[in-house]
C-alpha cells in the first residue's frame, strides 16, 4: 500500500476515533454537565476509493470514577495484504460524576504502532488545581512540557466532546476545543452543517450533520450525528482540499457491562 493509502487508513482513528453512545438518561453515568456513554463498542469500515481497505473498533468504559476509551485500526482485505500493522489508542480521564469537578479530567492518552514505532505517542495530564493542567507529552524522541487554564483534550476525544454538547443542549450550532497532538497544542471547531439524513440498520435515520475544522489546515471532516443513536456518528468523510479523501462507516455497535 502506497504512503498516502496508509495515511488515510490511520487518519481517521486518530481524528476521529468513534465510539460515541452518549446518553441523557436517568441511567447515565456521569452527571447531566457532562453526560457520558454507557459502556458500549462500536466498529468502523474503513473506505477509500470505493473500496473497504481497514477497520476500527472502540471501546468505551467507565468503572469507579475511570473512564478508559480505546481505538484500534487494522487493515482489511487486500489492504491486509501489504499493510500489515495494527494502530490503537488510549485515552483515560478522571470524572467522579459529582461537583467535584467540572467536567472529566484526562489523566492520559498512548498511541502505539506494532510496526513504526517512532509514531507512538504519549502524554500525561497532571491537574494541581481544576483550572490548570500540567502537561507532559513525547513524539518522534522528542519531549515538551506545557501548561493550559482550560481542559486539553487529546485529540482521539473529539466525538465525545461534541457528542457531550448535544446531549445536554441538542441546539447546540458548534464550539470549540483545545487538544494536543505530536506534542502541540491545537483549536478544533465544529460547526452546524445542515439537517440531513443516513440509511441505517434497516431504517432512514435523522442526523445532524457538523464540520470539523483546524486552524490552518486543508483539511476537514464532515459528521453526521444520529439523535436516534444518543449522536453517535452514522458517518465520516475526510476531505482534503475539498476532495473526498476517505470514509467511516459505522457497521456494528453493541452494549458492554
Amino acid at each position: 500500500m502506497d504512503q498516502q493509502a496508509t495515511y488515510y487508513i490511520t487518519q481517521p482513528l486518530r481524528i476521529l476515533s468513534i465510539g460515541l453512545l452518549l446518553l441523557v438518561t436517568s441511567n447515565s453515568f456521569a452527571a447531566s454537565d457532562f453526560p457520558l456513554p454507557e459502556n458500549h463498542q462500536t466498529i468502523y469500515d474503513v473506505t477509500k476509493y470505493g473500496t473497504v481497505v481497514g477497520e476500527i473498533t472502540n471501546n468505551f468504559q467507565y468503572h469507579d470514577q475511570q473512564i478508559n476509551f480505546t481505538s484500534e485500526a487494522i487493515a482489511t482485505g487486500f489492504a491486509a495484504l501489504l499493510y500489515k500493522e495494527t494502530i490503537a489508542e488510549t485515552s483515560q480521564l478522571y470524572w467522579p460524576g459529582d461537583d467535584t469537578i467540572k467536567s472529566p479530567q484526562q489523566t492520559s492518552y498512548t498511541l502505539q504502532h506494532t510496526k513504526k514505532t517512532k509514531k507512538d505517542q504519549k502524554i500525561s495530564f497532571n491537574w494541581p488545581t481544576m483550572n490548570h493542567v500540567d502537561i507532559s507529552s513525547s513524539y518522534k524522541n522528542k519531549s515538551v512540557t506545557l501548561t493550559a487554564e482550560k481542559n486539553v483534550w487529546s485529540r482521539q476525544l473529539l466525538p465525545i466532546l461534541m457528542s457531550s454538547y448535544l446531549l445536554k443542549n441538542d441546539k447546540t450550532t458548534g464550539d470549540s476545543l483545545l487538544t494536543i497532538d505530536k506534542n502541540e497544542l491545537e483549536n478544533y471547531a465544529f460547526t452546524i452543517v445542515s439537517h440531513d439524513s443516513i440509511d441505517f440498520d434497516g431504517k432512514t435515520q435523522p442526523c445532524l450533520k457538523f464540520k470539523i475544522t483546524s486552524q490552518g489546515s486543508n483539511r476537514f471532516t464532515y459528521v453526521w450525528l444520529a439523535k436516534s443513536f444518543d449522536y453517535l456518528p452514522l458517518r465520516i468523510e475526510q476531505y482534503k482540499d475539498d476532495e473526498l479523501n476517505v470514509s467511516m462507516t459505522l457497521k456494528q455497535y453493541k452494549r458492554l457491562k
